[in-house]
């Protein structure tokens, strides 16, 4: 049985701008990075421009799969005693491409490699602080338990505010984590009044390790 095919009528639409459309779908986007925007050519295309910053637009493409078919049969062919001019154009072509020599990839070089340096520069300048910090609602959180209860644990679990029904040995980590990060624990003690530096003289329950 033959499927039939409903034809809808093509249609010219009269409100698109034709000249805008086509400029829209060429158009590649505003850079709004400023140094990323003197870096970039904008006369040439995506790829010309990635491949001669020395960056990679598909990078399934620049890495590409390891071909494990021509190192076994490269290997055999050394144990073997084998010449490679011996293989079939067909065969060759089966195998891939050959890993290109260190010559060839010194003649390879991008035009404006110096783009890459200047890239993982700003990535090192825009680093983050790699210390840990405390969310500011935790912090808040445990500086009303430290008021309430000081470091009785036992008395944190039963207290209605512990809504996340936190164990003594989990208010016992979390508070200790809260003392080690100096920056956040102490401007809980300088709005106690307390010496900072120091653990307060508190004593401790429900705890079966010395503090460290």
């Amino acid at each position: 049985m033959k499927i039939r095919k409903n034809h809808v009528r093509k249609r010219y639409r009269y409100n698109v701008n034709r000249k805008t459309l086509n400029k829209t779908r060429k158009n590649s986007g505003k850079i709004k990075d400023p140094e990323m925007k003197k870096l970039w050519m904008e006369g040439q295309r995506v790829g010309t421009n990635f491949s001669e910053m020395g960056l990679a637009k598909d990078p399934n493409k620049s890495l590409g799969i390891p071909n494990y078919k021509r190192e076994r049969l490269e290997a055999a062919k050394i144990v073997n005693g084998f010449i490679e001019e011996e293989l079939d154009d067909e065969e060759l072509a089966a195998l891939g491409p050959k890993k290109e020599s260190a010559e060839e990839a010194q003649s390879r070089k991008p035009k404006r490699g110096h783009v890459v340096q200047e890239l993982e520069q700003m990535a090192i300048d825009r680093r983050a602080d790699p210390e840990f910090r405390l969310p500011k609602g935790v912090v808040k959180e445990l500086s009303y338990f430290l008021n309430k209860h000081k470091f009785n644990y036992k008395a944190m679990v039963t207290d209605r505010r512990n809504h996340g029904q936190w164990t003594w040995r989990q208010f016992r980590l979390k508070i200790r984590r809260f003392m080690s990060i100096p920056e956040q624990f102490n401007e809980y003690l300088e709005q106690k009044k307390l010496p900072t530096g120091e653990k307060p003289d508190w004593p401790e329950y429900e705890s079966d390790s010395e503090w460290k």
